[in-house]
């Protein structure tokens, strides 16, 4: 949920509920996280996200996150695109381009009672396609999303199934009006099981998204 307080300003609430389907364990994860996004200039976002999350690792371990998070976004390709021409193949005016620096720091809490916290560095190049208008926030419009993520950690790693080191993430949107759209995400992610001395641990999930804008 979402909504543009003026020209500057936009705030969200994103509930993410989430559950392994395959494997030997029960893995199973659900965050809030409240928004912020200030657009001081066309050329950048800053932005401040306060992460909660409840994750049972299996039947026996399971943990309470915090995670403050602050970015900043670059549009790398938004504003130069006016500069290059279209051809009869691709319309550059319906691709964007953008860079996602975030810092967070992690603090989990697990049921034996111990804590751990963790510095971690995310960098995210993102990219969205017009199919059918020149700009994917025009209504009745489909467009195609995909974004690469790197974590970069920083001392000691927390106890985790699915520690992320990277991530890439794919798939259809498709904006109905300025109050609906919808996405569905194909992700996958190269993570370590850092109860297991970092074994190799990779994920793939479908992202099925339902966003709501007031």
């Amino acid at each position: 949920m979402g909504t543009l307080h003026n020209d500057k300003v936009y705030v969200e609430l994103d509930i993410e509920p989430k559950v392994q389907i395959a494997g030997a364990t029960e893995w199973r994860n659900i965050d809030a996280i409240p928004l912020i996004e200030y657009y001081p200039d066309k050329w950048v976002d800053l932005t401040a996200e306060m992460g909660m999350g409840y994750t049972k690792d299996s039947n026996s371990i399971k943990s309470y996150e915090i995670t403050p998070r602050v970015g900043i976004r670059f549009h790398i390709f938004g504003n130069l695109r006016q500069f290059i021409p279209n051809d009869n193949i691709f319309y550059f005016e319906r691709f964007s381009l953008s860079s996602l620096l975030r810092y967070e720091y992690r603090s989990l809490y697990y049921n034996d009672q111990s804590e751990e916290h963790q510095s971690r560095l995310r960098l995210r190049i993102e990219t969205k396609t017009s199919l059918n208008h020149k700009s994917y926030s025009q209504d009745n419009t489909y467009y195609i999303f995909a974004d690469a993520e790197q974590f970069f950690d920083f001392g000691k790693e927390v106890k985790e199934l699915f520690s992320n080191k990277s991530r890439i993430r794919v798939g259809p949107g498709y904006n109905y009006n300025v109050k609906h759209r919808f996405e569905l995400l194909m992700i996958y992610d190269y993570a370590r099981d850092t109860y297991e001395d970092n074994a190799r641990n990779d994920a793939v999930s479908v992202d099925f998204r339902y966003k709501i804008f007031y």
